[in-house]
Parts: structure tokens; C-alpha cells; sequence
């Protein structure tokens, strides 16, 4: 069983998260407290994560570039909300070292399920897509949206369809083919 986890910077505001290994017995919630969320995660051995697990002082890091120059944008390191973000799930990640922690990017799933740059959310085609793969519990908020993208980035992993954008500073889960 793994994890998809849209990690907010602060627990004042909402984190999306996705438990399970099946399609169809996934549980999908909201979580605010650091606890909350380790307590959703406590039987998982693996969570991919939509947060910086390493960090630059530069702007981007590697991955991050090449992460561009597949056409998908990232947010600098060097904002004040991306580092909160990092230090959070630096924590969590610290906190809970029996599971696996994979850093991915929730936008490289919309881009790789609409074979386009997405200039927004296409929560209707993952809705469409996770639905035809039996998907019985929807998420209610863009945020579990997001953990349900990282968790099917998971999902990808396991079959051997995502793949590391490796970089000296860091490593990103993608899905394959995401041009």
C-alpha cells in the first residue's frame, strides 16, 4: 500500500491525501496537523509527495530544469512558500523514515494524460481517466485531486511506466512518454 500526498506548506491549510492499492478501496481525504497526516500514512510503505524533498539555494534545482525543458514549469526554491514547503516535508520525511519518500509533480500527470500543456487543472479528464480505471471514491477538493495524481504517479512506479528526472540536487517521479 502507498501513498499520494499534496503537502500544503503550512497546517493552517488543507493537504490532500490518497491511501491504498486498489482503485476501487482507495480512501481519499483532507488533513491539516503533521499528525493527521503521519497518522492517514501510518500503514504505507511508500508516498509520493507533490513537495521539494531536497533543496538548492539556487532558484531550481536540476530536476527542476529538466523538468523544464520539458515545457512543465516549476515554482523557484527561492520563494518564501516553496521553502516552508520543503521544511515541512523535510520534517514529515524525518519524523517517519520507515516509509519511502518520492518527490513528483502533480502537473506532469495532466500534461501526460492530455499529451499537451495543460493551461489549467483538466480535473475533468483525470476524473474521466480514474474513473475508467474504477475509481469509486471521488476527491471533493483540488487538493485531494492532487494527492490522487501523485498517488497514480505511485501507481505508474509500480508497473515501470513513471520515470526519475535525476539531477545532483534532487530526483522527480514523472510519468513515462511525457513529452
Amino acid at each position: 500500500m502507498w501513498g499520494g500526498l499534496d503537502l500544503a506548506a503550512s497546517p493552517r491549510r488543507p493537504s490532500g491525501i490518497v491511501v491504498g492499492a486498489e482503485w476501487t478501496s482507495l480512501k481519499v481525504l483532507t488533513a491539516y496537523e503533521d499528525e493527521e497526516i503521519l497518522a492517514h500514512l501510518a500503514e504505507v510503505s511508500a508516498v509520493w509527495v507533490d513537495a521539494p524533498l531536497t533543496f538548492s539555494n539556487k532558484a531550481f534545482r536540476d530536476c527542476d530544469r529538466k523538468l523544464q525543458m520539458r515545457g512543465i514549469a516549476t515554482l523557484p526554491l527561492t520563494w518564501p512558500s516553496m521553502q516552508g514547503l520543503y521544511r515541512r516535508a523535510s520534517t514529515l520525511q524525518r519524523t517517519c523514515r520507515e516509509i519511502q519518500w518520492h518527490e513528483t509533480f502533480p502537473w506532469s500527470l495532466y500534461r501526460w494524460l492530455t499529451l499537451s500543456p495543460p493551461r489549467k487543472k483538466e480535473i475533468k479528464v483525470l476524473a474521466q481517466w480514474t474513473h475508467e480505471k474504477g475509481l469509486v471514491t471521488q476527491p471533493a477538493s483540488v487538493h485531494e485531486w492532487d494527492a490522487l495524481a501523485c498517488w497514480i504517479i505511485g501507481w505508474l512506479a509500480f508497473q515501470g511506466k513513471a520515470e526519475q528526472v535525476c539531477g545532483e540536487e534532487g530526483v522527480l517521479w514523472i510519468p513515462h512518454n511525457n513529452l
